[in-house]
């Protein structure tokens, strides 16, 4: 079965094509440079990309896949949660291919996505992984972190999330202080490796052992207050060492909390996805807390995984069509606030 899925919900345009959940083709279009020179993504420009980019890049996937529109068996898309503006894009363009081609369509959580992506595997079956049950799973990006723990494909229990800024968010912020640019997680990245994660000390948010909620908020606040006591002069020739200690602090309080929650849940599979844990530094310390505790930890195999991507709504979506969970076209809405 050939499947096209569509993924619209902040600012990069994604669509890919797989058969029998193995990935065939997935094309991203970025929306980075549009957005640089305003520290974030601006809703407005994100709708306008999405609608002059969605086409091609749907064209590009099935091209690469050597399919037609007319192969396609089946639709999925994004429907939420992300950013309203940018969703509708790709839940109307995905509804009308459903009822042009009079088509099954899939209605695919991105929570869901990024939580299944360290499995998706390419046409020839690469990476092979199973899904071990209990699973507990990290996901940390712009916009979500949690801990989740997943009985079956379909059963999932958040057991820890943030309750302010994301991670991915508060190392954005901690860039903009910087004077680094947008998107501050790759810059603060690259600096860190330069510099002393000792350097700044700084506060563990919700410290207790019982609690496996973050909090990056208050993080964020007393490192503004302890570099606004600097000179310009001292920040620019220490910019490495207050990158590498603000990192370090943000790392420290995911490894932490999923640590306890590693204690508290007794998985025998771990995971992690999300746009952040393309930082090496977080998998490496991801992986010597899986050591640890003498469990196996999967990532997404391709760096490009672990951003946003349709791949990984495709393969939420071959496991739903599997248990015949179909949206109706005619209905589907997007969900800016969808829950897991």
């Amino acid at each position: 079965m050939n499947q096209l899925a569509i993924e619209t919900s902040c600012d990069d345009t994604c669509a890919a094509v797989l058969t029998d959940g193995r990935l065939i083709s997935s094309v991203i279009s970025s929306q980075t440079n549009l957005h640089q020179q305003w520290g974030g993504v601006v809703p407005d420009i994100a709708k306008r990309a999405h609608q002059q980019n969605i086409d091609p890049v749907v064209q590009t996937a099935l091209k690469r896949a050597h399919l037609k529109l007319s192969d396609i068996d089946y639709l999925a898309v994004t429907q939420g949660p992300g950013l309203a503006i940018a969703l509708s894009v790709g839940v109307n363009y995905a509804k009308d291919l459903a009822l042009k081609l009079n088509k099954p369509l899939i209605a695919v959580n991105h929570i869901e996505g990024h939580l299944l992506s360290p499995f998706i595997t390419n046409r020839s079956g690469n990476p092979v992984r199973q899904f071990q049950f209990p699973l507990l799973s990290l996901t940390v990006s712009g916009g979500h972190t949690k801990i989740i723990l997943t009985q079956s494909l379909g059963d999932y229990q958040i057991i820890g999330q943030t309750l302010d800024d994301a991670a991915g968010e508060s190392l954005d912020k901690a860039a903009k202080l910087l004077g680094l640019g947008y998107p501050g997680g790759p810059i603060i990245e690259v600096l860190s490796r330069l510099g002393n994660p000792n350097f700044l000390k700084l506060p563990q948010p919700l410290n207790n052992k019982s609690i496996l909620n973050f909090s990056f908020s208050g993080l964020k606040t007393a490192f503004y207050y302890q570099i606004k006591k600097m000179s310009p002069e001292y920040i620019l020739a220490h910019q490495a060492d207050l990158a590498a200690s603000f990192q370090q602090s943000v790392f420290s309080s995911l490894t932490t909390k999923f640590g306890l929650a590693i204690s508290k849940y007794s998985p025998v599979l771990l995971s992690a996805s999300g746009g952040v844990l393309a930082n090496k530094a977080l998998r490496a310390q991801l992986r010597s807390l899986a050591k640890k505790h003498h469990l196996p930890i999967y990532f997404p195999s391709k760096l490009a995984h672990n951003t946003d991507n349709a791949a990984m709504i495709g393969l939420v979506a071959h496991h739903k069509f599997l248990r015949h969970q179909f949206a109706n076209p005619l209905l589907l809405d997007r969900d800016p606030r969808l829950q897991l």
